[in-house]
C-alpha cells in the first residue's frame, strides 16, 4: 500500500469514527427520549391493564427518532427542549440519509476530512447536551418510575445509576 493510500485510509478511519460516535450519540438521545415519553405516558394517562401499557411501550420502541419526538411533542410542552429536539431529530437524519453524500459534493481532500469529523463532532455534542436535558426532565418524574425503575423499563436501573455517579446520563 503506498503512502497515499494509508493516509487516505487513515482519514477514512477518523471520519467513519467520528461519525460512528455521533451516531452513537443519536441513538443514546433515542433511548432518553423513549424513556421520557414512556414516563410522560404513564404520568397522564391510565391505561386500562398492564398488557395495553405493555403494547404502547412495544410501539413506541419500534418507532423511529421522528415518531418518538412528536410524542412527546403532545405529551410535554416544553418550549427549549422541544426547539434543542428538532434540531436533534433534523441532525440525526441528515447524519443517517445525507452525511457522506453531502460531503462528497464538496470533497477537497484532507481539508474535507477534517470538516467532516468536525460536523460529525459538533453533531455528537448536540445529541449529548440532549440527552442532559432530556435526563434532567427525566428527574423531575422519578416518582413514577418508582423505587425500582427496572421493574418500570429494564436496564434504567443501570442507566440512572451512571447518570447519577457522573453528573451526566449513560450514552452505552
Amino acid at each position: 500500500m503506498s503512502s497515499k493510500e494509508q493516509s487516505h485510509s487513515a482519514g477514512d478511519e477518523r471520519v467513519f469514527a467520528a461519525y460512528g460516535r455521533a451516531m452513537h450519540g443519536s441513538q443514546a438521545l433515542e433511548f432518553w427520549l423513549r424513556v421520557l415519553v414512556n414516563v410522560h405516558q404513564v404520568t397522564l394517562k391510565d391505561f386500562a391493564s398492564q398488557a395495553e401499557l405493555d403494547r404502547a411501550v412495544d410501539t413506541l420502541s419500534t418507532s423511529t427518532m421522528g415518531t418518538v419526538f412528536s410524542a412527546l411533542r403532545t405529551l410535554a410542552r416544553d418550549p427549549i427542549l422541544e426547539e434543542k429536539l428538532t434540531m436533534a431529530v433534523g441532525e440525526r437524519n441528515r447524519l443517517a440519509h445525507h452525511f457522506f453524500s453531502e460531503w462528497s459534493d464538496a470533497w477537497d481532500g484532507l481539508e474535507t476530512e477534517i470538516e467532516m469529523i468536525e460536523d460529525a463532532n459538533r453533531v455528537q455534542m448536540l445529541f449529548e447536551e440532549t440527552v442532559r436535558d432530556l435526563a434532567a426532565t427525566l428527574g423531575k418524574h422519578l416518582d413514577v418510575i418508582g423505587s425500582n425503575p427496572d421493574a418500570y423499563m429494564p436496564g434504567l436501573q443501570q442507566r440512572l445509576g451512571e447518570f447519577n455517579e457522573q453528573g451526566e446520563p449513560t450514552t452505552n
